[in-house]
């Protein structure tokens, strides 16, 4: 069914938000057949097949994103853009919170990739974005409340630490559930100021009575976070469509770099110690990760 969908010269592009582990296979078909890809995350738990299909996006000049919705967002574009203009010097220090509501179902987390390909790969990009910088070395921990996560070989709440090669220090701190309500923050603190991006609540109504001040929660979860990211995202790649517009060869690249992050976070938390990308690309040659 989906060779004869895609045998239409008609079908331009293709969106890929299915199961988890289809989208190597349809990515890779839908590119065959010289169609736009959209994607959600992630193209592949594999770094072989990763770089596969970054390859060959690259080598086929067609519109490809990937799905990383918070760079769409109003918030963290703003922060990016006073950041990136210098209203605050060179950044020194950055902390990113990501605490997710509701706790997802265990058969998601199940085939998920576990909690820093599949969360904190987010906050990876974020960094990405608002920097342009790689870490030079992770350090990960973390701890499991929920027992049958715990089964998984996985964790639910994890702090990393990466430290970059420009001095920059950043930390991001994540949880699978936040009773409040859904948490994305995002703080830079500068040579000479700081910028934030607070929470996103339902309304920005303060009741102030006898017994103090109150305010609206939290968005319940991502949907309710970021309809307007979703859009622009949306908006962004059918622009691309219309243009016929490839993207830049560092946005393919960054993903395959990313992966790396992600994956070394995962390695200095089993281990439990500080690891460099360096040291983590050595032990992948050899097969050790």
């Amino acid at each position: 069914a989906q060779d004869r969908v895609l045998e239409d010269d008609d079908l331009r592009a293709v969106v890929v938000s299915s199961t988890t582990h289809a989208h190597y296979g349809q990515i890779l078909l839908a590119l065959e057949k010289g169609k736009c890809v959209f994607t959600e995350k992630p193209i592949s738990f594999d770094p072989a097949e990763l770089k596969i299909v970054m390859t060959k996006a690259e080598k086929s000049k067609l519109p490809f994103m990937v799905g990383f919705q918070r760079r769409f967002d109003r918030n963290f574009a703003t922060l990016r853009r006073m950041l990136r203009a210098g209203n605050i010097g060179g950044p020194r220090i950055i902390r990113c919170s990501s605490r997710d509501n509701p706790e997802p179902p265990m058969a998601y987390l199940k085939v998920s990739g576990g909690i820093f390909h599949d969360m904190l790969c987010h906050d990876f990009d974020m960094l990405h974005f608002l920097t342009g910088e790689l870490p030079e070395s992770v350090y990960a921990v973390g701890h499991t409340y929920n027992p049958e996560i715990a089964a998984m070989d996985d964790a639910d709440t994890v702090v990393v630490t990466l430290r970059f090669a420009s001095g920059l220090l950043a930390t991001v701190d994540t949880s699978r559930i936040s009773a409040y309500g859904y948490d994305q923050r995002v703080e830079v603190f500068g040579e000479t100021g700081m910028l934030t991006a607070e929470n996103e609540r339902e309304h920005t109504v303060v009741h102030a009575g006898p017994h103090g001040y109150t305010s609206a929660v939290a968005h319940h979860s991502f949907p309710q976070r970021y309809p307007q990211a979703y859009r622009s995202e949306m908006d962004e790649f059918v622009a691309m469509v219309r243009e016929d517009r490839a993207p830049p060869a560092e946005n393919l690249a960054r993903h395959v770099l990313l992966e790396r992050v992600a994956s070394a976070a995962e390695v200095s938390y089993k281990m439990g110690r500080p690891i460099t990308l360096k040291e983590f690309d050595a032990m992948r040659a050899r097969g050790e990760v």
